[in-house]
């Protein structure tokens, strides 16, 4: 099927237009979907939004410029939540994204159409960014795998902005070896170190988030097939008590109100309701809880830290429910993006590498499997990651 035709179904692109990169390099070969947030010079990036729903850049963004020189070939603009604030990808002036698994659900979000695009052989790879889920929530739900590297790493030059503090551009592809050869290929040569692999031969990992929940339910078979090449430990982060989400959430939504501040306060009736609501509220914060959300944020990761001293790496559901109904969610947006973020946004937080992986389903729909670890130990989780899949086999 064309990728035109493809996407009339599914919308996991907003705008289809091939961009050829060098005739060697790294990445020859490799196609890519770019989340539409992400500049492109000559090509509309709209951030899924009626404000820049022309917006053609004159330049290219850094991750652009590197898979270029790189030689991957870009197949266009992958659809987004508006401006990359949302979990359900249900709010685009492109439509909702469809999960290729059942196009009644959703994709999950923000780079819900980067993560569809892959599932759906439309791209290898799909270039994303994540400030609190948004590329291994869609990696989970349309069960791919899609990796956040340690923040800073990968530089987010380029790129409209949610929160300049977590932004994170990562990566959503069919395995993970594709994932380790794409982050080889683009990595700033001065960040080389978080490539090296130094786990224990046999890894500690340790167990967290799983309660009662069906997504830890259905992954409990997963656990029980690790044990044989991993020691799991239960992990209990208590420092955690008393400041909830509301950290992450405070100096996402005050960095965001502060980016659209002319355009929310001229023109509201421009955003989606659910994204509109968001950045007003952003307006609210005021500067001394944003100033203590950022010392408090100081405080989490120090102790992130130091709970992985004795571990390699954290193992979690990656979302505590399966793909739901878009009709479902229209008009709900903020009950799901809470329940989503649930589970993925500790490690935007603290700013550490983490992947997911489709290693189960609830009747049938995709479930991941998160591995995260500390800050600038990418490798160390990426090998973990490959081990996991070795161990298990994908999508059990």
């Amino acid at each position: 099927m064309m990728l035109e035709e493809l996407n009339t179904k599914y919308n996991a692109f907003i705008t289809i237009k091939e961009i050829k990169g060098k005739s060697k390099g790294k990445l020859s070969g490799l196609t890519f979907g770019i989340k539409d947030i992400i500049i492109t010079k000559g090509v509309k990036t709209t951030a899924g939004s009626r404000i820049l729903k022309d917006y053609v850049p004159d330049n290219d963004a850094w991750i652009v410029k590197r898979i270029l020189v790189q030689g991957g070939t870009i197949r266009g603009k992958t659809n987004t939540h508006e401006f990359a604030i949302g979990a359900t990808n249900t709010s685009s002036i492109g439509g909702p994204a469809k999960n290729p698994v059942d196009p009644e659900r959703i994709t999950g979000g923000s780079s819900g159409g980067s993560a569809a695009a892959v599932a759906l052989n439309m791209v290898d790879i799909g270039i994303g960014t994540d400030t609190g889920g948004s590329i291994r929530i869609p990696a989970s739900l349309c069960g791919v795998v899609g990796f956040k590297p340690t923040t800073g790493v990968i530089p987010t030059d380029g790129i409209i902005p949610f929160s300049w503090t977590l932004d994170t551009v990562g990566f959503i592809a069919r395995d993970v070896e594709t994932i380790w050869n794409v982050l080889e290929a683009v990595v700033p040569p001065e960040m080389g170190h978080i490539l090296t692999t130094e786990a224990r031969r046999r890894p500690r990992a340790g167990i967290f988030l799983f309660g009662e929940d069906e997504s830890s339910r259905a992954l409990k078979p997963v656990l029980n097939k690790l044990s044989s090449i991993f020691d799991l430990v239960e992990v209990n982060m208590n420092f955690l008590q008393g400041f909830g989400s509301n950290i992450r959430g405070t100096i996402a939504l005050a960095e965001g109100a502060s980016y659209h501040r002319e355009w929310i306060e001229s023109s509201p009736g421009m955003y989606f309701p659910d994204v509109k609501d968001i950045l007003l509220q952003g307006l609210k914060i005021r500067a001394v809880d944003y100033v203590d959300a950022l010392r408090a944020r100081a405080f989490v990761v120090e102790e992130y830290i130091k709970s992985l001293r004795e571990i390699d790496v954290l193992l979690s559901p990656t979302t505590k429910i399966p793909a739901p109904r878009i009709s479902d969610v229209v008009g709900k947006e903020k009950e799901f993006r809470s329940v989503l973020v649930s589970n993925t946004e500790l490690f935007n937080l603290v700013g550490a590498p983490s992947i997911t992986l489709p290693l189960s389903s609830i009747n049938g729909l995709p479930i991941g499997l998160m591995v995260s670890g500390t800050p600038y130990e990418d490798g160390i989780v990426l090998d973990v990651a490959s081990k996991i899949v070795e161990t298990v086999g994908g999508n059990s």
